[in-house]
């Protein structure tokens, strides 16, 4: 990439650190800036060739303060529904109807989870935006019906090019309401995209944001939940690429050029989006996903980063491009995997998708005339093993929407670059083919082919193989052993993970059992450690009003004991299980009786018993108990 090559987003954000002490200076400018940071850390050069700014100097000293200050100045992730969390299946275009409903059959049917189906520009009358083809979809709402019967939701793609076309009533009603752009002569601006020559909402006028927003009516009242704003740099068929810089926008009776506001295009869009979905979905979360955004985008969006390309190289380059977005406030972010462009391959699509399950955003996406990326396009070997990392990420989806909420209270990524826990290493300074989920969970995706070995780096402590169990001593590299069906994962010893039983998507009415694995537990020392589980609805905004409930669960050791309790500090939702299961990983103790629990055998566990069992294979210790609004405590005797 050019050094100086612009992206789709814009987040004039720069984050300095200089030993373990971090600031940043954020420039807030939606106009160009330039910054120039090839001098190596000598000096850095900021510029603004257009318009007035604000810059804002970001105290540390440590980075994470640098990111919860900017957060809390711009904003942070509002708290998604848990179906945006799941795995999401896209391609450029799913042509039909009977298409859409085939692909939704054949997930459930090879029992592969999946959440949400994209619609690309393909399901539209010509490309008018707010319709549907009559012929290719002659019954969206049975067709969202059907699929929803399914537990899948449809998030149909919208851009902001209003189609020229005296007959088209979203286009006359605009010019009537005159809520398109104009020149600074006064002419409506006119550009070319996918419908042809369109005009373009002028989004800086809360008018028209209101207007765009209530345009949305059209898809909730289908039934659909989530969009996806596209185009909405906003990208022209020019030149130049984008709007004519001498287009004017009314920016509420202060007019200002679009060269002064180009950035703010796609955050106003997606705003505007996210404000008419939630106040027309009767309370419940909207999804929207945007490609453009600026400072702040993260409070409407979530951000894909755009047109990839199925080559390594660009699977490898998502690893720094996420970690990026997440330090800069967008929690909510991830790539096409397997790649957009191009031809994939069955072992490029295991391994991105190994890597992807484990991003904020996971959507498979891919264009016309390149070959099938669903799961199951390239044979039973290679559809075994994406279902079952697809499937890990919903079992996983405890720990993940955990994140997500400490993300929308925090303004903390849900991955991250080991820097931000070990800004005292030096050999993770520049480390970004490997990363954190939350503070505990190391990832080190495989991104090169024919590959079954890499290099890991574990910081301080120990490290648990979360296949294996295999503990390894931290502060150095190993070498990680990681054939096609092995991505290489690592828990630090002293963790707790909450995992859940495996669904089909996210709003599947199997039991909400919760297993907490506790790695490397000890009966002897100072072991001690805890976990807050956070659970709600996840679909309404009852939480803000206090439906939700916190699990605290706390381990420690007490002289030859291991003692395990949990309580719940607010419990005003009721999650659907009866029982908790908590699973010492490795424990560094032999247990000989768990105090008050009965001792069975792992089938009696699996059919639902309460007490407790050793795994015979892996020693690990199982404890079944009642979830009780109570809480309870039980001691582990070390033998």
């Amino acid at each position: 990439m050019p050094e100086i090559e612009a992206l789709y987003e814009s987040i004039p954000l720069l984050i300095h650190m200089h030993g373990c002490v971090s600031c940043g200076l954020f420039l807030d400018n939606p106009g160009r800036s330039d910054f120039d940071m090839r001098s190596h850390g000598v000096a850095f050069t900021v510029s603004c060739t257009t318009g007035s700014y604000d810059l804002y100097f970001i105290n540390g000293p440590e980075l994470k303060d640098v990111v919860k200050r900017y957060t809390a100045l711009t904003g942070r992730i509002k708290l998604p529904p848990k179906w945006a969390i799941g795995y999401h299946q896209s391609r450029y275009s799913y042509m039909n109807q009977q298409e859409v409903l085939e692909l939704g059959r054949t997930f459930r049917a090879k029992q592969i989870p999946c959440d949400v189906i994209y619609l690309d520009i393909h399901y539209m009358d010509e490309y008018r935006v707010f319709t549907f083809d009559p012929v290719r979809f002659p019954d969206p709402a049975g067709m969202i019906r059907e699929l929803r019967e399914m537990g899948i939701r449809i998030v149909p793609i919208v851009d902001p090019g209003v189609k020229k076309d005296a007959k088209y009533p979203v286009y006359q009603e605009g010019i009537r309401e005159d809520h398109f752009c104009r020149k600074l002569e006064g002419d409506l601006f006119f550009g070319e995209v996918w419908p042809g020559t369109s005009a373009f909402p002028d989004f800086t006028d809360d008018r028209t944001a209101k207007w765009w927003a209530d345009q949305h009516a059209f898809y909730t009242e289908l039934g659909i939940e989530g969009i996806w704003n596209d185009m909405n740099e906003p990208a022209v068929f020019n030149e130049s690429k984008t709007m004519d810089l001498d287009v004017m926008h009314r920016n509420n009776g202060k007019p200002l050029t679009h060269e002064e506001l180009h950035n703010l295009y796609g955050l106003l869009m997606s705003k505007s989006t996210f404000e008419g979905m939630k106040e027309q979905l009767d309370r419940r979360r909207p999804f929207v996903l945007t490609r453009a955004g600026y400072a702040g985008i993260q409070r409407y969006a979530a951000v894909w980063t755009g047109d990839n390309r199925s080559f390594w190289e660009h699977m490898a380059m998502a690893m720094p491009m996420v970690l990026n977005m997440g330090l800069s406030g967008l929690a909510f972010a991830g790539p096409d995997i397997g790649g957009f462009a191009h031809h994939t391959s069955a072992e490029l699509l295991i391994r991105w998708t190994q890597m992807g399950v484990f991003f904020p955003y996971c959507r498979n996406h891919s264009a016309l005339e390149t070959v099938r990326q669903e799961p199951w396009s390239f044979g039973e070997e290679a559809e075994a093993i994406l279902r079952e990392y697809i499937g890990l990420r919903y079992r996983w989806m405890p720990q993940m929407y955990n994140l997500f909420h400490e993300a929308s209270v925090t303004g903390l990524p849900v991955i991250s670059p080991l820097i931000l826990e070990y800004p005292h290493d030096p050999n993770v300074t520049n480390l970004c083919d490997q990363f954190l989920l939350g503070d505990n969970v190391l990832i080190a995706p495989v991104y090169r082919p024919d590959t079954d070995h890499r290099a890991v780096y574990l910081p301080e402590g120990t490290w648990l193989d979360y296949w294996t169990g295999e503990g390894h001593e931290g502060g150095r590299y190993i070498l990680a052993h990681s054939p096609l069906s092995v991505l290489p994962v690592y828990v630090k010893a002293g963790s707790i993970i909450a995992e859940g039983p495996l669904k089909q998507h996210a709003e599947d009415e199997a039991d909400d059992t919760v297993t907490f694995h506790v790695y490397g537990a000890e009966a002897d020392g100072d072991f001690q450690t805890a976990y807050r589980l956070y659970e709600d609805d996840g679909v309404s905004y009852g939480y803000e009003v206090g439906a939700y409930s916190e699990l605290l669960l706390e381990t420690r050791a007490e002289q030859g004991k291991f003692v395990l309790s949990y309580a719940y500090p607010h419990r005003q939702y009721e999650a659907r299980r009866s029982r908790l299961r908590i699973v010492l990983r490795r424990p560094k103790f032999r247990p000989a009786e768990v105090e008050g629990l009965g001792q069975l055998t792992p089938e009696q566990m699996e059919q639902g018993a309460l007490g407790w069992a050793v795994d015979d294979r892996s020693g690990d210790l199982i404890i079944q108990v009642e979830d009780r609004p109570e809480g309870g405590q039980w001691a582990v005797i070390s033998a």
